[in-house]
């Protein structure tokens, strides 16, 4: 996807992520100013009381901050480490791509980027190596079983969090958590809930995990197109029904059905618009299976057993594989990247995906042009769920979600987690989440508290993605997550392609599950798997 080209259509992974980036490859040369101390300029610029952070902008005191602040704690660390003689040169990050921009590149219009700041106040360089968002664990897992000891920091999927820390490539950074006190899950500003912060930062009661991300599925849809007479008029004598946003998967599979075939000025329209295809579609799987019973259907029962081949399971499993029929015929190749494409072409009603969809195709570009045809058009409703009396179980899932993690063969582990600390803190990131230079999306509270957040993703999701979040199950992240999902997903595909029945699919995941499950034991997956219950949401809607 290029930023200055409307009108979109199609753009591969490869071809979106170069176009996001390559504005940003100057930033990588920029060179260390070599002082500890900020300049005066730099220090003239701070607010009444503060003493680092941004500058150089109009509202740059709100990202500001002092010792008192979880940011200025981990300066204040640092300083401390460098007195001690304990500081490297530089920290090695390996970083999902998309997001190097965030990070790297100025955000607005007369201010430093985030990596500039921290290395002024510090004098420790950043180095960031990319990789693809679908490879990047892989060489998380070769760094940590060779030994190679290339990164002090690595990022993922949030989901490979137990694999990771079952391997001993991680870091127990609880200590470090206890003496610098990140403000992650700050009443006010940092978690929508406590729960939720145990969920992205910790693992069997152990901090190890620092989130950078929000990718809590959340629903858009084509407000324009609803908004039409033409379409209202349509869908109300052919299913009986007024055309308004859904609230149940029944709901959504009849929109789907409708808009299926239908051409409204832009094209053969497909009704399905969320990700079905291998890895990426295991979110809406897991998705509607959570909402199944009342108020969730768990993956696995309070004996750690799986639930895929229940009755349950198996209806999940025939209704999500009946919805492809009105998906896009090549949606089993798609990545995010093409999903979003769908939308922004006019060419689906609705889908659940990440939330910077709005962020790259909703808007205008810097010359004026709209960012895509469906700029304006697009709005967001809260998840679905099903009725369970005069009760509606709204439900989403977290899936990926960038999460960093200290390397154990780091030299320097303190240093690396105060970057952290400093990076994941509310006040930077809620800085970071508003610059449209990357994929770090916002789910801090302060977040959406924040203008530039919401010119980057549109007054319209300042409501609709917390809520999705207080709504939201966690997918699996216990070790073993990479051998269950690419089981259930094996299975998912042979039954989306024909090759088996919903019932023989959810039979044969179901029989993979309890295997691994049997193997994954003496890494504690029976433990994790039931204190993973204690992160579901419960709460519900009024019908």
């Amino acid at each position: 996807m290029s930023s200055k080209t409307p009108n979109v259509i199609q753009p591969s992974r490869r071809e979106f992520l170069k176009s996001s980036t390559a504005t940003l490859a100057a930033a990588g040369g920029m060179g260390m100013l070599g002082n500890f101390m900020a300049a005066p300029a730099f220090a003239n610029g701070y607010a009444a009381g503060m003493t680092g952070g941004p500058t150089g902008f109009d509202g740059a005191e709100r990202f500001q901050y002092n010792s008192t602040m979880s940011e200025g704690r981990a300066i204040e660390g640092i300083k401390a480490l460098r007195e001690a003689g304990n500081v490297p040169q530089k920290i090695t990050m390996l970083l999902t791509d998309g997001a190097i921009g965030q990070i790297t590149k100025p955000f607005p219009d007369g201010a430093p980027s985030a990596k500039e700041v921290w290395e002024r106040e510090t004098g420790i360089e950043i180095d960031i190596i990319g990789a693809p968002a679908e490879d990047i664990f892989k060489k998380v897992m070769q760094d940590v079983t060779t030994g190679g000891g290339s990164f002090d920091i690595y990022t993922g999927p949030w989901n490979s969090t137990g694999d990771l820390v079952s391997s001993g490539g991680a870091v127990n950074c609880s200590d470090f958590v206890t003496r610098y006190q990140p403000d992650w899950g700050d009443r006010e500003r940092g978690t929508t809930t406590p729960e939720n912060e145990k969920l992205l930062y910790t693992y069997a009661g152990d901090y190890y995990s620092v989130s950078l991300d929000g990718d809590y599925q959340t629903w858009f849809y084509l407000k324009g197109l609803y908004e039409d007479p033409r379409v209202q008029e349509a869908f109300l004598s052919e299913t009986g029904a007024e055309l308004k946003t859904p609230d149940t998967w029944d709901e959504v599979d009849r929109i789907s059905k409708f808009f299926t075939g239908k051409d409204f000025g832009n094209g053969t329209m497909y009704g399905n618009g969320n990700l079905m295809s291998p890895f990426w579609g295991l979110a809406t799987f897991y998705a509607r299976f959570a909402s199944m019973d009342f108020p969730n259907f768990h993956f696995f029962d309070a004996e750690a057993n799986p639930q895929l081949n229940t009755e349950l399971g198996i209806q999940c499993a025939e209704e999500h594989v009946r919805s492809f029929e009105w998906s896009p015929p090549d949606s089993l190749t798609f990545t995010w990247a093409e999903a979003y494409a769908t939308m922004w072409n006019l060419l689906i009603p609705h889908t659940a995906i990440y939330t910077n969809l709005v962020k790259f195709g909703d808007g205008f570009n810097a010359d004026g042009t709209p960012k895509s045809k469906a700029t304006g058009m697009i709005g967001s409703h809260l998840p679905v769920g099903r009725r369970f009396g005069d009760k509606i179980n709204r439900r989403s899932v977290l899936y990926y979600n960038i999460t960093a993690w200290i390397s154990s063969q780091s030299s320097h582990p303190e240093a690396a987690y105060l970057f952290l600390q400093w990076l994941s803190s509310t006040r930077t990131y809620t800085w970071m989440a508003g610059n449209p230079g990357g994929y770090f999306d916002p789910f801090q509270q302060a977040n959406f508290r924040e203008p530039l957040v919401a010119s980057t993703y549109h007054p319209y999701s300042m409501e609709t993605i917390p809520a999705t979040i207080a709504r939201s199950v966690p997918s699996i992240n216990f070790a073993g997550q990479t051998a269950l999902d690419n089981a259930l997903d094996e299975e998912i595909q042979a039954a989306i392609t024909g090759q088996k029945t919903a019932r023989e699919a959810m039979d044969a995941a179901q029989g993979k599950w309890e295997r691994i499950i049997k193997r994954q034991r003496r890494n504690g997956i029976v433990d994790a798997i039931k204190a993973s219950r204690e992160t579901w949401p419960t709460i519900v809607d009024d019908a």
